[in-house]
């Protein structure tokens, strides 16, 4: 034995335990994989499955960027979407070898998600059970992907003889998460189902009744928390989720979002914010916020001197609004094919003369559904201020599932979901005026279920009832 398969002959005696104990030196909390079929190699990319990237939201990527492709066979152009992933091989002294050209692939005509681009590059790489003309084309081989340092992935390759693949079969079925499973880590007891762990903390923290408002910091450290809209960070520091600049799943794959009311008891419809992305196009883009408010701001509506606004509903099929008289448009959108659209696609926001107020590309826009919207858990919430801010939370837990990018989008296009920014301008006519962004996109919590393949209502004290 010479050369690569020499090198990567450690992975044919690594133990679990060793592989495990390897990915928690590095940082590592959680460990999919993902048992690979003989059509898993170099020359083809890994299937991931999937309706749309956001199913995939545990993995970190870059932001989504738009492609064409051209078809093998029928030669037209086809939208593809691409994510960098920061991916990482694991070596045998335990080092981090990094394979640059990693990424995950969303082709939204099929759909699916496949991984490609995590040999090219690394002179590391475990080629030895990825090259078809060497190991590449058995099956039982086992992909392991790390999670949990930062935005890193963290891979390791299991050939079907190592120690470690036979203990990961006779130890399953493990817990899901779409394509991969889930394995416990050294200390740890196996989780069979996150939402069930989920609603039993959920449960736990209504029992808990009015708790002072709190954060925990990067570090773990609870501190408390003292602006208006700290119910989110309150219910995540009773979840155990620390304060951090990812925009990631926050608990076992669901995001949780907070969802402020009058009564916990009695949950009425409310407003919830989705995103806040910044235009990537237009004049707000290319000449800035300053020159963007100038043009179409209007004068406070309060009479607050020297100051101009831009705000005000902005929702798509209606007229250009009052104020602004900007209209938003979904343009690369075909709304007879709802889950087809245009790579180059983007929501513009366009006056009489059809320029290009503020725009958000498709290929923005999936980036921030991809990173939170999978699998949603929206938690009732009362807020009381005296003697000092304490939040209560409901267990009537609204949830959601499969948010594929296709439904947003349809969303954009019935009104449904729509552009409610808060940009001001004050001192404009100084030197030096201020300014403010708050682009925001905001969904009555009633029209919440039509962002998702699935969803339902919950009491997460009583999950016995619970059905799609």
């Amino acid at each position: 034995m010479t050369g690569r398969e020499n090198d990567d002959q450690w992975l044919s005696e690594i133990t679990l335990a060793s592989a495990l104990a390897m990915m928690q030196n590095n940082g590592v909390s959680e460990v999919l994989y993902k048992v690979l079929p003989k059509n898993a190699n170099s020359k083809n990319q890994v299937y991931l499955g999937g309706q749309d990237p956001s199913q995939f939201s545990k993995l970190p990527t870059g932001e989504m960027t738009a492609h064409l492709s051209v078809s093998e066979k029928s030669g037209s152009h086809e939208a593809v979407f691409q994510a960098a992933l920061d991916f990482y091989w694991l070596t045998d002294e335990g080092q981090l070898a990094p394979a640059p050209h990693a990424k995950m692939i969303f082709y939204p005509q099929y759909p699916e998600v496949r991984f490609s681009g995590f040999l090219k590059g690394c002179k590391h790489a475990p080629s030895t059970f990825w090259a078809k003309e060497k190991r590449g084309t058995e099956p039982g081989r086992i992909l392991l992907l790390g999670l949990g340092n930062e935005k890193k992935v963290i891979g390791l390759t299991l050939p079907p003889e190592a120690p470690a693949t036979k203990e990961i079969l006779a130890t399953g079925p493990h817990a899901r998460y779409e394509v991969f499973g889930i394995l416990p880590m050294a200390g740890e007891e196996e989780v069979e189902d996150g939402f069930v762990e989920l609603m039993r903390h959920l449960c736990r923290i209504h029992d808990m009744g009015f708790v002072s408002s709190r954060r925990l910091d990067p570090s773990g450290a609870l501190v408390p928390c003292t602006s208006s809209n700290c119910n989110g960070n309150t219910l995540e520091a009773l979840l155990g989720i620390r304060s951090n600049g990812y925009s990631l799943p926050d608990f076992m794959g669901w995001e949780i979002k907070a969802r402020q009311l009058k009564s916990v008891d009695n949950p009425s419809s409310t407003v919830v914010t989705l995103f806040t992305p910044e235009p990537t196009t237009g004049i707000y883009a290319e000449d800035g916020i300053e020159a963007f408010i100038r043009r179409f701001g209007y004068p406070d509506r309060r009479g607050r001197d020297d100051r101009l606004n831009f705000g005000g509903i902005h929702k798509g099929g209606q007229p250009a609004h009052h104020l602004t008289g900007l209209r938003l448009i979904l343009d690369g959108y075909d709304p007879s094919a709802p889950k087809e659209y245009l790579s180059t696609g983007a929501i513009l926001l366009m006056d009489a003369t059809d320029t290009v107020a503020a725009g958000w590309s498709f290929a923005k826009l999936m980036s921030h559904w991809k990173e939170k919207h999978a699998q949603a858990a929206y938690v009732p919430c009362q807020q009381l201020l005296i003697p000092a801010r304490q939040y209560r939370y409901g267990r009537k837990i609204l949830l959601g599932e499969g948010a594929e990018f296709g439904l947003l989008l349809k969303a954009f296009y019935e009104g449904r979901v729509y552009y409610d920014p808060g940009i001001k301008l004050e001192g404009e006519s100084t030197p030096k005026p201020k300014w403010k962004k708050r682009s925001q996109f905001r969904v009555a919590s009633v029209d919440l279920p039509t962002l998702y393949e699935k969803s339902r209502i919950v009491d997460a004290c009583d999950i016995s009832k619970a059905s799609w």
